[in-house]
């Protein structure tokens, strides 16, 4: 698993807790509105929505990085075995009353206010029953736009979560094309992961009060990936770099899969096995991305690029940079050799280090 990463490098946080008075999730303090109340109780946000709609509150702050994490500590104070809580039609005034009511995290949501969201509930298999009564949680993937509500993934958990009014993680890591949840009382469990495709320019994140719900939020925290991803975006597919080898005459371009490596791990550490395409570009070649992350995982894509071998007077020797796992690039006295025409090496002196690719004639998909 070779990937490299300089262990300083990190993404940008962007936090809402009481110790900055949730500002970004909270602009205006003692808002009220129409069948919801809002307000900061000691350490945390609280929420009550006693309507039929679902109340969203998103964070002040916009996402224009393809890659995110987002994830939020929160409870439903209404969400105790057997409580049931009334709740108003705006439009007509009527009530009726809820159980089990929902709550959740929002992402992905475009400026016409289409979003994504992980919403939770629960509920018991057998209420009267305290014999055979199992109670769980459902976490659900959702996506809501003008044509209504459409379920993406479910998943059913009865541990490592609180069952009731607890405090509860709630996790996406966001790419342009996946998300991955993971949900957690104490520590976070991945739930699943799904296929959904980010919007096209900035986003917003926050959460969702379903009817009846009462949440407390204890802190929620945006991790933008570093934006340099968007530099590194090419025109490669893999369907493009097959067509394109398959009528190439050049030995060196084609695809080179991780072979060994010799690294100092206190300076670059391991975190893929990476699969690269070499393409001719800019008096040398491109180092595309296929396959193999690891340590940042849904930030790459295939077809970034992944680094570039330029030629040197010496036959088989290159000047290289290296962009690590965080997307920053790595050109300080970095050296890259072909042997043979089957092994492709690249040289970190500086951290004592190198990592060897073998060409490849086919890869797995």
């Amino acid at each position: 698993m070779i990937t490299l990463t300089a262990l300083d490098a990190q993404g940008r946080s962007h936090y809402n807790s009481a110790s900055n008075q949730f500002g970004g999730l909270f602009p205006n303090p003692g808002m009220r509105m129409a069948g919801r109340y809002k307000a900061i109780d000691g350490e945390r946000l609280i929420e009550e929505n006693a309507t039929m709609a679902t109340a969203i509150t998103t964070d002040t702050a916009e996402v224009h990085s393809t890659a995110y994490r987002y994830q939020i500590r929160m409870a439903n104070l209404n969400n105790k075995q057997g409580k049931t809580m009334s709740i108003k039609n705006p439009m007509t005034g009527g009530k009726t009353t809820i159980s089990s009511p929902e709550w959740g995290l929002v992402f992905n949501m475009d400026q016409y206010g289409n979003y994504c969201a992980v919403v939770l509930s629960c509920d018991n298999s057998a209420p009267f029953d305290d014999i055979s009564d199992i109670r769980t949680m459902q976490v659900s993937l959702i996506s809501e736009d003008r044509d209504g509500r459409h379920s993406l993934a479910q998943a059913t958990l009865d541990k490592g979560i609180s069952l009731e009014d607890g405090l509860n993680t709630i996790c996406v890591d966001v790419s342009q094309e996946r998300v991955l949840v993971s949900v957690g009382k104490d520590e976070l469990q991945q739930v699943f992961e799904a296929s959904v495709k980010r919007p096209v320019g900035p986003v917003q994140v926050g959460y969702l009060v379903g009817p009846g719900s009462r949440t407390a939020l204890e802190r929620a925290v945006l991790t933008i990936e570093n934006e340099n991803q968007t530099s590194i975006t090419t025109l490669w597919t893999r369907e493009a770099l097959d067509q394109y080898f398959a009528t190439s005459s050049d030995p060196v371009e084609g695809y080179w899969a991780y072979l060994d490596r010799d690294m100092q791990d206190e300076w670059l550490r391991l975190g893929g096995r990476y699969t690269l395409a070499v393409v001719r570009a800019d008096k040398g070649y491109d180092l595309i991305y296929v396959s193999g992350a690891q340590v940042k995982k849904s930030m790459w894509q295939p077809g970034m690029l992944k680094g570039h071998i330029t030629k040197t007077i010496f036959s088989g020797n290159y000047d290289a940079t290296w962009i690590d796992a965080t997307m920053e690039p790595i050109d300080r006295d970095v050296q890259a050799t072909i042997d043979n025409g089957v092994i492709l090496t690249l040289n970190f002196p500086v951290y004592k280090s190198q990592v060897r690719f073998a060409k490849v004639l086919n890869i797995d998909d």
